[in-house]
């Protein structure tokens, strides 16, 4: 049986729900859900002032209703699932861990910063900065898996290090700017300065072809292997219905212009575009 939070009322600013998490409200009952503070300035209103608390407490948080005022959500959750009807702030997922948080709207800025392991789903937009570091950080997103089927806002994969993000829709400016290490996928159009900086990592294009900085160079794109075991891989831990699942199902039939960079610093990164 799944525990459920639904929206009393919108809070009257941002408030975080930072340790709102499904492995920490199990072991408890329902009246201490209720009394747990949250952080809104100085204040520490609990949690029975904005949610009704219902159902048993269990691996399966979910939250009915939810305002795009609440940050933090899901914040630092290592296991269980925690599901979002509805929009949500900053910093959805950040440092998570494991387990799946689902989110039936936008999330804003920040979401999957940090994150380890686990896997995000967003089925409306997000914010800019997903996956990305903080700006006093030397890393980003770290592993596991981010699918978002709306749009993304700027810097999408900011210094990210290890880990998947597959973006449906169109990807603001400085996408994979900085980046380490990982996988970052964009189905439709990207901003402007993909891949500033870039040191390591791929970013995978299947929209308009991309505006490339004078920094980063054009090779031979001969990756016969790789993409037989990205094919295979997106085959066997997408959804079928997934675009990206889809473009997997016609792999052989991809044309591919690859570029090499950012020669400004490492420029071991790869940039590649198919039609």
């Amino acid at each position: 049986m799944s525990l459920r939070l639904t929206l009393r009322q919108s809070p009257p600013g941002r408030i975080s729900l930072a340790g709102i998490v499904p492995d920490k409200l199990a072991r408890m009952t329902a009246a201490d859900i209720e009394r747990l503070p949250l952080r809104w300035g100085k204040e520490t209103p609990a949690l029975g002032d904005f949610f009704r608390v219902a159902g048993a407490p269990d691996h399966h948080l979910v939250f009915e209703g939810m305002d795009a005022r609440f940050c933090d959500v899901a914040r630092g959750m290592t296991a269980g699932e925690c599901e979002i009807g509805g929009d949500a702030g900053d910093f959805v997922a950040a440092d998570l861990r494991g387990g799946r948080v689902t989110v039936h709207g936008r999330v804003g800025a920040f979401a999957a910063s940090g994150m380890r392991g686990g896997e995000l789903r967003v089925s409306g937009d997000a914010g800019e900065r997903l996956g990305a570091a903080l700006p006093w950080l030397a890393a980003g997103m770290r592993g596991g898996r981010v699918l978002v089927a709306g749009n993304v806002g700027a810097r999408c994969g900011d210094k990210m290090r290890r880990g998947e993000i597959f973006v449906a829709g169109d990807a603001g400016d400085f996408c994979a700017a900085r980046m380490v290490a990982g996988t970052l996928a964009v189905a439709g159009r990207v901003g402007a300065h993909a891949g500033y900086g870039m040191r390591r990592g791929t970013l995978l294009l299947f929209g308009a072809a991309p505006s490339m900085p004078p920094s980063f160079v054009e090779t031979a794109c001969v990756a016969g292997a790789y993409l037989r075991l990205l094919r295979r891989h997106w085959l066997e831990t997408l959804d079928a219905g997934n675009v990206f699942a889809r473009h997997a199902g016609r792999a052989g039939e991809w044309r591919g212009r690859r570029w090499l960079g950012d020669l400004a610093g490492d420029g071991r990164g790869e940039v590649m575009h198919f039609d």
